[in-house]
């Protein structure tokens, strides 16, 4: 099975500052559903809250699509749980046992092996990023990322084809986003909690007048937001913050 719309006309560079920065060009610009930016390396690739996602060339897949929507702006953040899914099921077809962490990461133990950030790019339209480490080691990356980090090839102990990992993530990450776009955080909620990285302690930084409040992923809420148990049993509703393996 491969991917009927997502991937079905392909941008391919290779390098570029961002593929995130040209898809979001594209999309303004009137590109259709589906359409993927695809580098070989990023000189400035970027995860969430601006952090610098590395990008070394030849190794890992750097790729964003272009997601166009009938459903309002506001309902369209969760889609980031959605490509997770479907993320953590390519990389575990791979052969690695990895799981999801919200809002954004797949992770194996309490290493990082790829990130998903989307961004507006107009009205009913959404870049979707996705940094995979797929061959690249984290002993190469920056001293700060390699205790953090951990790509496929690190869990498998040898190389894996990048094209067809590219192609088995394009299929999984279409199924999610079709399911989600169809039925919104309900037809996808279950699938994610199967996924989510059991008994995760996390830390959330809520921000200037928010606080910081550490606790035990249990699930999402209705819209998508992390449900986290305190020490004090204290559930908490966490919609946007800092979010970090404790």
């Amino acid at each position: 099975m491969t991917a009927s719309w997502l991937g079905h006309e392909r941008i391919t560079l290779e390098v570029c500052a961002s593929t995130s920065d040209v898809a979001l060009a594209h999309a303004r610009a009137g590109a259709a559903h589906g359409v993927i930016v695809v580098a070989d390396a990023q000189t400035a690739g970027r995860g969430r809250l601006g952090r610098p996602w590395a990008s070394p060339p030849g190794a890992n897949l750097y790729l964003s699509a272009i997601v166009r929507s009938s459903r309002p702006l506001a309902e369209l953040a969760p889609l980031t749980l959605a490509i997770g899914i479907g993320v953590v099921d390519a990389v575990r077809a791979a052969g690695v046992a990895a799981a999801l962490k919200w809002p954004n990461d797949v992770v194996v133990g309490t290493r990082k092996l790829a990130g998903i950030l989307c961004e507006v790019a107009g009205e009913g339209c959404v870049v979707a990023g996705i940094g995979v480490n797929v061959n690249g080691a984290a002993a190469e990356l920056p001293s700060e990322l390699t205790a953090r980090a951990t790509s496929i090839a690190d869990q498998l102990g040898g190389l894996v084809s990048r094209a067809a990992f590219t192609e088995a993530l394009l299929t999984a990450v279409e199924a999610w986003i079709d399911r989600f776009l169809a039925g919104g955080v309900p037809a996808i909620a279950a699938a994610w909690e199967a996924r989510m990285a059991a008994a995760l302690e996390l830390r959330v930084d809520r921000g200037p007048g928010g606080g910081a409040v550490i606790g035990t992923a249990l699930g999402l809420d209705r819209d998508g937001a992390l449900r986290l148990r305190a020490a004090d049993g204290v559930i908490h509703r966490i919609v946007a913050g800092d979010v970090a393996i404790a």
